[in-house]
C-alpha cells in the first residue's frame, strides 16, 4: 500500500486510538525546536540555529555519524535540573496525547558527563516532569541510562554508579549506544555484570549501522533483555533462531533507520520479516524531533509499508507491555488492562 494511500478508517481511528507503550525513546530527542531555543537562551549556549525553521534544516542527516553529530550540538543547551523537568513534562504531554500510557525514556548519560552536568539534576528533573505529566495527563514515563560507547569503559563506570543510586528516583535500566562502530558489546560486560547485580535491567543498541556479530555479542555477552533496533540481525539465520528462542525483543524504529541511512529505503526494512519469523519486536520513534515523526505515524507506517492490521498491531503492542521493564505485577495488570481496552475498540470499529 502506498504511504499516498489512505488506510481505511477504521483502521487508521485504531492506530490513534488503541491504548500505547514505547520502549526506545531518548530524552533528547523529543524537544521540539521552540523548547530547544528557549532554553538555550535562557541558558546562554550557543547552539548552530537561530530560529524554529533553522533548527529543522538541521535534520537532513545523510548518515548515522551526521545525525550523532547534530543530536549531540543540541543536547548541549541543556544544563539545569530545571530544562529536564520542562522536557519531560511536554514529552509526557506529546505521549498522552497519542495514547500512549507508559514509555520507557533514555538519557545520555555521557553527554553530561563530559560537560560536566549533575547526573543527578538530569534524573531528579525528569523525575518531577514525569511525575506532574502523570497527574496532569495519565502518562508514566521511566528512564535508562544509555551510555554512548565510543567514551570508553572508565567513564562508563561512572556514569552506571549515578544510574544505580538514582534507582529510587526511576531509573529502571541500562544501555550502551552511540557509535556502534567504536565500542563492540564485549568490552562492557563487567559493566553489564555489575548493573545487572545493582538491579537494573539491562538491554543495548545493536545491530543498527554493524552486522550480526554486535547483535550476538549484546545478546551472549552483555545479557541484553532488549535491543535497540538489531535490524541487521536478519541477515542471520542462527541469529534470529536465537532471539526467538530466548525471547529478545528487538526495539524497531523504522523511520529513524531511514533517515540515518541504515536502510536505503523503507521497503528493504526487514520489520516485517523479523515479525513473521516470530522474533518479538516492539515500534518505536527513537528521537522523534529529529526524525520528524510520533509514534502513530511509526504504527500508520506497519500498516502501510509492511501490511499490518489490527491483529498485528494488538500483537505488538501487547508483546511490548509484556518486554517492558514494569515489576511482573504491574506489568499483567497492564497487560490485562491492554486487552480489554483493544478488545472494545475493535469491536466498536467493527475491526
Amino acid at each position: 500500500m502506498s504511504l499516498q494511500t489512505p488506510l481505511p478508517p477504521a483502521l487508521e481511528t485504531f492506530i490513534a486510538q488503541m491504548p500505547k507503550v514505547e520502549l526506545h525513546l531518548h530524552l533528547e530527542g523529543t524537544i521540539t525546536p521552540r523548547t530547544l531555543l528557549e532554553i538555550a537562551r535562557r541558558n546562554e549556549v550557543e547552539i548552530p540555529a537561530r530560529d524554529e525553521r533553522g533548527v529543522a534544516q538541521l535534520f537532513n542527516y545523510r548518515s548515522f555519524q551526521e545525525f550523532l553529530a547534530v543530536f549531540m550540538a543540541l543536547a548541549r543547551a541543556l544544563l539545569y535540573r530545571r530544562d529536564f523537568e520542562q522536557v519531560a513534562y511536554e514529552l509526557g504531554e506529546q505521549l498522552a496525547e497519542q495514547h500512549v500510557r507508559y514509555a520507557e525514556v533514555m538519557i545520555s548519560a555521557a553527554q553530561y558527563l563530559r560537560r560536566g552536568v549533575s547526573l543527578d539534576d538530569v534524573v531528579l528533573g525528569a523525575e518531577a516532569g514525569f511525575a506532574r505529566a502523570r497527574h496532569d495527563f495519565g502518562v508514566r514515563a521511566v528512564l535508562a541510562f544509555d551510555y554512548g560507547r565510543q567514551f570508553g569503559i572508565e567513564m562508563g563506570w561512572q556514569a552506571l554508579e549515578a544510574a544505580v543510586r538514582l534507582k529510587p528516583h526511576g531509573v529502571v535500566a541500562w544501555s550502551i549506544g552511540g557509535d556502534e562502530a567504536h565500542g563492540s558489546p564485549e568490552a562492557f560486560a563487567d559493566l553489564y555484570d555489575a548493573a545487572r547485580r545493582a538491579g537494573l535491567h539491562v538491554m543495548a543498541h545493536a545491530g543498527e549501522v554493524v552486522g550480526p556479530s554486535s547483535v550476538w555479542g549484546a545478546v551472549d555477552a552483555l545479557g541484553a533483555e532488549r535491543i535497540g533496533h538489531g535490524i541487521r540481525s536478519i541477515s542471520d539465520s542462527s541469529l534470529v533462531a536465537h532471539l526467538r528462542a530466548r525471547r529478545v525483543m528487538l526495539d524497531v524504529c523504522p523511520t529513524s533507520n531511514l533517515r540515518t541511512g541504515a536502510v536505503p529505503s523503507l521497503a528493504s526494512h526487514p520489520l516485517r520479516q523479523l515479525f513473521d519469523a516470530g522474533v518479538r519486536v516492539s515500534i518505536n520513534t527513537d528521537d522523534p524531533t529529529f526524525f520528524g515523526t510520533t509514534l502513530r505515524d511509526e504504527l500508520r507506517l506497519a500498516a502501510h509499508v509492511f501490511g499490518f492490521g489490527a491483529d498485528e498491531l494488538a500483537q505488538v503492542m501487547i508483546d511490548s507491555v509484556d518486554g517492558s521493564f514494569l515489576p511482573t505485577a504491574e506489568q499483567q495488570a497492564l497487560k490485562r488492562q491492554f486487552s480489554g481496552d483493544i478488545a472494545a475498540l475493535r469491536a466498536q470499529l467493527g475491526l
